[in-house]
């Protein structure tokens, strides 16, 4: 060996004091170089404002507004919500942060409503959880005795009546129980119909848009709607309805016909569904008739049949989205967050380089209705919305309540909106809402949506969805089809209620 290797000797012999000396060397060199071979490899901080406590962004390594700091007696407020990224409540939390200094708010996102339901009933179960979390409007019934109503000592309160005049009645409905309000909502979505203005423009003489009433848009679907021998049956569907197996929102769209028909779901205690009976007023089997409409669309023996199994093509995952981004479909159903999942596929289609329409052409026009406004003096559409609410768990029902007035205010929703596009659920904010060429249509809807009261979604979801199904595949008729569906109901109910046991499955 040439030279000295670390202790060795030229002889091979063992140097114990050079061994020692440069051992220590090399652990002085690596102390000294770690840190900024570390600091190379990590990211590069946000700045204060953007770097919030509690969101997936967070780095605990990085200055921030308001800083977790349990040693400086910094209380932490826990907010779940769904869907929206959260970017759509930065400022508003950074806002409610800064006016309550020793406040931080720790956020949480969730995409999957049904494992978002279960870990909030679990977590509060076990007295955890969020304080503050976003519910969907028809869970509240099921979920009412894990909410905690707003205290009517707070320093700044609302009470019931002024709730009333500040949002829609859907929301005083669904949130107001014995004069005590459960949670304040930050948007209204509702059901409306998604278009091609192109197939309108092209291919209807008259009009360039949707009809207002649904014995016109059965005409225009027939116009519209052109059969051929393709796999699909379609080269142009006139619209998506009449099925439950690849429409995303069938069962959600059967109960905004069943609202305008006027169809009474329970009886007068609520211990029992009446949807399928006959009832009092101008339809004699409301419910009945409000299933036959929905169903006439995939139904190859109606004038305006429209859908089937197959239209989905190669890629039925995508249900109804699908084919109206392919160009397939004239017109679908759905709430203000369709508009864009409708442009993330149309991109999507671009890098594959499949078909797909312009993104100028998308259209939103408001939900058809039985009869005219004039003829009725009524409108109906669906509400489908995540009011926030707090926990009876929560240590901190004070800063918990004034968390969402705060977020419902109309200066701090002025936010939300530009950022989601969601309809507002003030009423002192419609007016200027309804003029956004785009969105306008679902602000438009928010005074008159509606909501069902349901007392398990996912259960009356599968009952409705199975009957939508019975009656397309002929294996019932739409009277024994609803009959049906009108006992499960029944039985979960009232085994909500506690009127039979938990252990009844209800034929689900």
């Amino acid at each position: 060996m040439r030279g000295e290797w670390y202790g060795m000797t030229k002889r091979g012999g063992f140097n114990s004091k050079k061994h020692m000396k440069n051992k220590k060397f090399l652990i002085i060199c690596v102390l000294l170089l770690t840190p900024l071979l570390l600091s190379g490899c990590k990211k590069k901080c946000p700045t204060e404002e953007d770097n919030i406590p509690g969101t997936g962004t967070f780095r605990s390594d990085c200055p921030s507004v308001g800083v977790l700091d349990a040693k400086k007696g910094l209380k932490e407020l826990d907010f779940y919500f769904v869907f929206d990224n959260t970017d759509a409540f930065k400022e508003q939390i950074q806002a409610f942060q800064s006016k309550n200094p020793g406040l931080v708010v720790r956020t949480k996102k969730f995409a999957n409503l049904n494992e978002y339901e279960d870990l909030i009933i679990n977590e509060i179960a076990e007295g955890e959880g969020p304080d503050v979390f976003m519910i969907h409007n028809s869970w509240i019934t099921k979920h009412q005795k894990k909410l905690l109503p707003i205290p009517l000592d707070l320093p700044i309160t609302m009470p019931p009546e002024l709730f009333r005049q500040t949002f829609f009645q859907a929301a005083a409905e669904d949130l107001i129980k014995d004069e005590k309000i459960y949670g304040m909502p930050m948007s209204m979505d509702n059901l409306a119909i998604y278009y091609n203005k192109a197939y309108f423009r092209d291919l209807l003489a008259t009009t360039d848009s949707p009809a207002k009433l649904w014995a016109e848009i059965k005409d225009q679907v027939f116009q519209l709607t052109k059969r051929d021998n393709s796999p699909e049956r379609f080269a142009l569907s006139g619209i998506a309805m009449g099925r439950a197996d690849n429409i995303t929102n069938a069962v959600d769209a059967l109960y905004a016909l069943m609202l305008q028909f006027g169809v009474k779901f329970y009886d007068e205690k609520e211990e029992h569904a009446v949807f399928a009976q006959k009832q009092a007023g101008d339809v004699e089997n409301p419910g009945v008739e409000a299933l036959k409409l929905f169903t006439g669309f995939a139904l190859p023996s109606y004038k305006n049949y429209s859908w089937n199994e197959t239209i989905t093509g190669a890629a039925p995952d995508d249900r109804d989205v699908g084919p109206f981004v392919r160009g397939k479909t004239a017109m679908i159903v759905g709430y203000p967050y369709f508009y864009d999942v409708l442009v993330q596929k149309i991109q999507t289609q671009q890098k594959l380089g499949g078909k797909y329409i312009d993104v100028k052409d998308i259209g939103i026009a408001p939900l058809p209705q039985l009869t005219t406004v004039e003829e009725s003096g009524r409108r109906d559409t669906l509400a489908s919305y995540f009011p926030l609410v707090v926990s009876r768990t929560t240590d901190m029902p004070e800063e918990a309540w004034s968390f969402i007035q705060f977020m419902t205010s109309s200066d701090v929703l002025q936010t939300y909106y530009k950022k989601t596009h969601r309809p507002t659920s003030r009423k002192d904010m419609v007016a200027e809402q309804q003029t956004d060429a785009m969105f306008g249509v679902f602000a438009f809807q928010a005074p008159f949506a509606k909501s069902l009261k349901i007392y398990d979604t996912a259960a009356y979801a599968k009952i409705f969805g199975d009957a939508i199904q019975e009656v397309v595949r002929n294996i019932a008729t739409p009277e024994d089809a609803l009959r049906d569906a009108q006992t499960k109901v029944t039985c979960v109910l009232r085994r909500q209620k506690g009127l039979i046991g938990p252990e009844e499955d209800c034929g689900l």
